[in-house]
């Protein structure tokens, strides 16, 4: 295969998967009064757990100011709480609230309808061989970071 070729496929649908892919959680986020960003980093709280700003800014790839600058904006509107570690109190970490929970868990719920009504009609060997296109899409990409 020409590699040309495969390069402008490379970044014409990987570009209009992440614009797909940016449209639906921002409409998913702005139906619960939060950002793109704002999201993301209640679903990384969500999935990995309570995070300092820095592993948090780290996970997301984003300037640890920025996010610092997100979360106080999630504090205030009752989505995280932070928290001093326990074994060592001069670290403080930001965790999910009761109602950050509650958001996320919406999110979630909303997404898999979404996912739900979109793959009705579809079989199970279609959406595996997706699957299995997307890892070794993810494993091409790996590979082309690490040379």
């Amino acid at each position: 295969m020409d590699v040309i070729y495969l390069k402008n496929i490379l970044w014409s649908y990987t570009r209009q998967i992440n614009e797909k892919t940016s449209n639906l959680i921002i409409s998913l986020c702005e139906h619960h009064g939060i950002t793109t960003l704002q999201g993301r980093i209640l679903l990384e709280i969500e999935q990995h757990g309570s995070h300092t700003i820095g592993s948090l800014a780290k996970r997301l790839h984003i300037a640890g100011t920025n996010i610092s600058t997100m979360c106080k904006k999630l504090e205030g509107k009752g989505l995280i709480v932070r928290v001093r570690d326990e074994g060592d109190e001069r670290v403080v970490k930001v965790a999910l609230s009761d109602h950050g929970k509650s958001v996320v868990e919406e999110i979630n719920q909303e997404l898999i309808e979404k996912i739900s009504n979109t793959i009705q009609g579809e079989t199970d060997q279609s959406l595996h061989e997706i699957i299995n296109g997307l890892k070794k899409l993810n494993k091409l990409l790996e590979k082309m970071d690490s040379v």
